[in-house]
Formats: structure tokens, C-alpha cells, sequence
């Protein structure tokens, strides 16, 4: 009995993001610390994050070895909160005029804001960064109407981009802000992970927790149009974004020690693209916002 609690105990601590590139773990931690004894007999299965909504109660139990029927159906009921979560969206972006917003950390996310932006417009999308139109004196609102009226909510994740959010539970650091409405106007949010590390989600804010069940995309800057090609399927809906939604991802998640918000390594090999890194002309134009509109 004491070798199976410590068993149990080495499962709820392991390291899995060898293997679980969608961060499936994440999704079942988001119901409780004990789902995560889960995560190992899922991988083996191959269930991933994509796959899960797929599953039955009969899977569960036979493939997945959860004999505890409690554990399975609030999994099921996990699963099932997600999707309505994804058709209600879904019925919302009839009314939303703009594609995508771009949240990012001005200090060390504006190139590969820019560049995002560039590569979508490309594409035939609509794509708003915060610098580009608002009038001085009108941040505030305007910014946050455009994040309600996008469709899609690109989320920069460069080093340490989130750091400020920690302690902030007044929200007066702008990308906190930003998150939060996003989250409330039921974006379709997407990570966008470049060299970046998750914290733990009780480490943020209880209003933007959430934000760590997301699937995203990691950027590989030497693939960029494989990994723009994996976003651009997320938001079509050909590949499944909200599927780690309070998982890790609902939505689109991952972290490198955590799941890097991976559902995103492009897996073609192609020869790298002729598209560089961008240096923008909106970088030097301050840091990041601080509660004043200003960014520091």
C-alpha cells in the first residue's frame, strides 16, 4: 500500500513534457491535483489534448485504466464544458467585425508582434496592435472595444511576459487587462510561445488563470511559415484550439517545462522560409503599458 501511495505521489510530480506536447496534463491537473496519476496511462493510450473530447466513458475505463467512475465522469463533464464553450464562441464571432487583436509585451514582444501581423495580413486576415490607431487619452476603452470585437486574441509570450501579472491583483498592468477581456468577450485566445516559460497558475491572478489552459503555438523562428500555417488552422477551426482550455490550453496552450503550449511544433520539414524577423518601428515606443495607458 505505501508503494502504491509513493507511486501515485511520483506520478502527480512527473515531468511529462517530453511527451505531452499539448499539455494534456495541464487539462487534467485543471480538476484536481489527483487527475494528473492520469496523465501517464493516457499518453501510453494516445490520447492527447485533440483527441480527448473523442473519448467515451467505456474509453476511459478500458484504454485509459480510470477505474474510479467518479474521476471519469468528471472528466467527461470537463470535456463537455469545453465544447459548449467553443459552439457558444463560435455563435459570437458572427457579431465580431475584427479577426485578430495581438496582446504583447512592448519590452520584448513587439518584433514578433509586428511580424505576426504582417504574415496574417498576408493572409487575408484583419489585425489590430495597439499602437498602431489609438488616439491619446482614448487607450482605455478603445483598446478594449477592439478586444471585444476580434474574433481571435494572439497572445505573445516572450521571456518573462507575464512576470508583472503575478502580484497584480488590482489588474493595472495592461496585458493583465488585456487577457481579462479577452477572456470575458470569449475570444478565441491563442498563445503564441517564444522561448517562454508558464508559471504556475496560481502564481496569476484567479481572472486570468484560465490563460494557462490554452493550446498554442510555439514560434520557431526558422519555420515561421509552418508555425503560421498551424495558427492560421486553429483559427479557421480545422485543428482543436480550446481543447486544453482550463486545460492548459482550452482554447490553444502549453509551456516548456510545463507544455510549452506546443499543439504547435510544426511537423513539416520545409526549408526556411524567406520571410526574416522584422524589426518594427513600434518597438521603441515605450515599454509596456502601465495604469495610466502608458507603457513602462
Amino acid at each position: 500500500r505505501r508503494f502504491t501511495r509513493e507511486l501515485q505521489n511520483l506520478k502527480k510530480m512527473a515531468d511529462y513534457s517530453s511527451r505531452d506536447a499539448t499539455n494534456l496534463n495541464t487539462f487534467l491537473q485543471s480538476m484536481g491535483p489527483e487527475f494528473s496519476i492520469y496523465t501517464y496511462s493516457m499518453l501510453n493510450a494516445g490520447v492527447d489534448r485533440d483527441s480527448i473530447r473523442c473519448l467515451s466513458e467505456d474509453q476511459l475505463l478500458n484504454e485509459c485504466g480510470i477505474t474510479n467512475s467518479i474521476h471519469r465522469l468528471r472528466i467527461l463533464d470537463s470535456i463537455r464544458a469545453i465544447e459548449n464553450n467553443l459552439s457558444n464562441s463560435c455563435e459570437e464571432n458572427l457579431d465580431k467585425s475584427l479577426d485578430v487583436f495581438v496582446s504583447y509585451r512592448r519590452s520584448n514582444g513587439s518584433q514578433l508582434a509586428s511580424l505576426l501581423k504582417v504574415h496574417l495580413q498576408l493572409r487575408g486576415f484583419t489585425v489590430f496592435i495597439d499602437v498602431e490607431r489609438l488616439e491619446a487619452g482614448k487607450f482605455d476603452n478603445n483598446l478594449l472595444q477592439s478586444i471585444r470585437q476580434a474574433k481571435h486574441f494572439l497572445l505573445v509570450l516572450t521571456p518573462s511576459a507575464l512576470e508583472r501579472c503575478r502580484e497584480d491583483s488590482e489588474c493595472k498592468d495592461w496585458v493583465h487587462r488585456e487577457i481579462v477581456a479577452a477572456l470575458q468577450s470569449n475570444c478565441n485566445i491563442i498563445p503564441i510561445i517564444d522561448n517562454f516559460s508558464w508559471p504556475e497558475p496560481e502564481e496569476l491572478p484567479e481572472d486570468m488563470r484560465a490563460v494557462c489552459h490554452f493550446n498554442g503555438v510555439r514560434w520557431i523562428h526558422d519555420y515561421q511559415d509552418a508555425c503560421v500555417d498551424k495558427l492560421e488552422r486553429f483559427m479557421r477551426g480545422e485543428m482543436n484550439m480550446r481543447g486544453d482550455g482550463p486545460m492548459r490550453g482550452v482554447g490553444a496552450m502549453s509551456n516548456s517545462s510545463k507544455g510549452d503550449v506546443t499543439p504547435g511544433t510544426p511537423s513539416i520539414v520545409r526549408a526556411p522560409p524567406t520571410y526574416q524577423r522584422m524589426h518594427s518601428n513600434e518597438s521603441g515606443k515605450g515599454s509596456d503599458k502601465d495604469v495610466n495607458g502608458n507603457r513602462d
